[in-house]
């Protein structure tokens, strides 16, 4: 049997491209402000490369320009203003940027402005500087910033072209004399925390960011930059340390996001489990999502990704036990299993104590799915090495993996370390990995069988016959990177419904609807 399904794709890698758009009323082109001055609304479209993170920062600036006025449209062709939010992650995500970069240079119709804002901006901008037809750049730490750079202008005349409005900059963007604001961690019981007045983006942490749910599922970034110095990362070099927004922002982003109809809300930051450090916080996660299932619908889903292994202590894993909101879902990178790959890593090389918060974890939660990423031809990594990741896996038993074969990035510690692994040999790893991983996987799906799992409807179609079918994710699964459920029945879009499991596959489950 054939299946037409009415389904978006996603793209698993963490480099994908996102259009953002959010459907906002038009307003007059012309506008009087509060100032009886002149104002300009301008179209704009925002395209995101990357992660959720960046997901996050391109709703936040969609959401300023929305305040000011403007207007988002679908594509790129109907906007004045195409914003690119940068993605520099890898080699293939600077390749990928740079080349989205030059198709929108290429497509620019008269008096239309491209910006580049984002990872790439800050980390390679003499690279993005160089393609011919980008406007201007907002660095990483300064996307708040994006309302200074396309509107907010008065007194302009009716003839004024595009390029006399925005104030085109040759490099980051300059902070704002109003950007003065000190941070403070918001009181608990006071979810709606004191923000900044609209205008005042003195840091992304404080910015009045108005979130516009697109589905049943958002992302919620609660810290940005990060304190761990991994010999393989370039993210501490444009991010800096890590800065936790304050709790009650976070609370009120949230309530905000459920009152949209939003029903799974995903927690990320480069390093969850470190948040609240800077606040002063102790055992600052858990914390926060005490907070967060006390002001949320009980039928919404808390998802938790991107978890520092050992930040995760006895609190923690009694807090998502205790709370029916929190997904039995964690999302741990792990990146490799030998202690000496590990050192040479800049990680912690305990491979035990790894393994004994894996078992406490699924000994408070015994259906918890626990996926890690690793990465294999890391300069120096030898046969035995290897090997012994292979055997991590296969003890540990986890229920979804992603692996990268290593990239050399410039800067980083490892680029300079020496026998570099050659890339077919990292690429006969990576598939030996995955062909492991994958009878895992199924292995893990299988438990399953027979047993009803909650749904949360993302998609409708149908058979070929006419017969209707729903696709969705179950608490196991996380958007865009783990597999779908699809079940015969009829449910609303972001409705989460009971399905019992028919078909266990690798990575997808076949269900009928209870």
């Amino acid at each position: 049997m054939r299946y037409n399904l009415l389904i978006i794709a996603k793209e698993a890698a963490p480099f994908a491209a996102i259009v953002l758009f959010c459907a906002i009323k038009q307003p007059a082109n012309r506008q009087l402000s509060s100032a009886n001055c002149e104002t300009y609304s301008m179209k704009y479209h925002i395209i995101t490369l990357g992660c959720p993170k960046n997901s996050v920062d391109s709703e936040g600036m969609g959401g300023i320009l929305a305040a000011q006025g403007h207007t988002a449209v679908a594509t790129s062709a109907a906007a004045d203003v195409v914003i690119v939010n940068t993605c520099s992650f890898i080699a293939a995500a600077r390749d990928e940027t740079l080349q989205v970069l030059r198709d929108m240079a290429a497509s620019k119709t008269h008096g239309q402005q491209l910006i580049a804002a984002g990872c790439m901006a800050e980390s390679h901008g003499a690279l993005v500087q160089a393609v011919p037809g980008v406007d201007a750049i907002l660095s990483t730490r300064e996307w708040m910033k994006i309302g200074d750079l396309v509107g907010n202008t008065e007194k302009k005349p009716a003839s004024a072209s595009f390029s006399e409005i925005i104030p085109l900059m040759a490099g980051a963007a300059q902070p704002s004399p109003a950007a003065t604001s000190a941070l403070a961690p918001a009181p608990h019981s006071t979810p709606a925390a004191d923000l900044a007045v609209p205008g005042e983006y003195a840091d992304w942490r404080t910015a009045p960011i108005r979130r516009h749910a697109g589905g049943p599922s958002a992302y919620l970034k609660i810290s940005d930059g990060c304190n761990l110095r991994c010999a393989f990362c370039t993210i501490p070099s444009f991010k800096g340390d890590m800065r936790s927004k304050a709790m009650g922002a976070i609370l009120g982003e949230a309530q905000e996001l459920a009152a949209q109809g939003v029903k799974e809300i995903v927690l990320v930051a480069q390093h969850l489990t470190d948040y609240g450090r800077d606040l002063r916080l102790s055992d600052g996660l858990a914390t926060l999502l005490d907070e967060l299932c006390q002001v949320l619908p009980r039928d919404m889903w808390l998802r938790l990704m991107y978890a520092y292994p050992h930040g995760i202590s006895e609190k923690l894993i009694a807090t998502m036990a205790a709370h029916p909101q929190i997904c039995a879902y964690l999302d741990m990178p792990l990146q490799h299993a030998h202690p000496d790959v590990l050192r040479r890593m800049r990680r912690p090389p305990d491979t035990d104590r790894t393994k004994g918060i894996l078992g406490d974890l699924r000994a408070a939660m015994p259906d918890i799915a626990l996926r890690s990423t690793f990465i294999v031809g890391f300069p120096g990594e030898t046969r035995e090495e290897f090997s012994a990741l292979l055997a991590f896996l296969d003890e540990v038993q986890l229920d979804r993996v992603g692996v990268f074969r290593y990239s050399q990035e410039p800067g980083t510690h490892a680029a300079t370390l020496p026998n570099q692994v050659r890339p077919h040999v990292a690429e006969r790893r990576w598939h030996e990995v995955m062909q492991l991983q994958q009878g895992i996987s199924l292995a893990r799906n299988q438990r399953w069988q027979g047993r009803t799992i909650q749904v949360l409807v993302e998609g409708q179609g149908e058979s070929e016959d006419g017969a209707p079918l729903v696709v969705g994710r179950s608490f196991r699964d996380a958007p865009e990177v783990d597999g779908q459920v699809f079940a015969w029945g009829r449910a609303p879009v972001g409705s989460i419904v009971p399905v019992r499991v028919t078909q266990p596959l690798e990575y997808d489950l076949w269900g009928e609807l209870r």
